[in-house]
């Protein structure tokens, strides 16, 4: 059964550009790996442009980003967020987080689109 994982991301809108390619550079090619090996079945980050709290994110000058991630299972959810190339990425991104993200995941109670 597959494991999807919702993340809310809230970068400084000063950097989400770096964030971006921070992102692009280091953490794709990390989702390529594991996509390959057949531990990430679906993944997208994308940049909110539109939402309920619209206002909280202008007035306190943050970007969102919605990370949605479909892995295998928990054993690959593991095995990325133990992979030293995430973690060393993963320190770099909170320096560019004003708050802590908002994190759930659970087993895909219904899904589409992916293998």
């Amino acid at each position: 059964m597959s494991q999807t994982n919702a993340i809310i991301l809230r970068i400084r809108a000063d950097q989400a550009d770096e964030f971006e390619r921070m992102f692009r550079e280091e953490e794709l090619p990390i989702w390529d790996d594991f996509a390959k090996r057949g531990g990430l079945l679906a993944a997208s980050l994308t940049r909110a442009s539109y939402g309920t709290e619209e206002e909280r994110w202008q007035k306190k000058g943050i970007v969102e980003y919605i990370l949605i991630a479909v892995l295998s299972g928990m054993p690959a959810h593991s095995e990325h967020d133990d992979d030293r190339r995430f973690k060393r990425f993963l320190a770099k991104a909170q320096k560019l987080q004003p708050q802590q993200p908002l994190v759930w995941g659970g087993d895909t109670t219904v899904g589409k689109n992916w293998p």
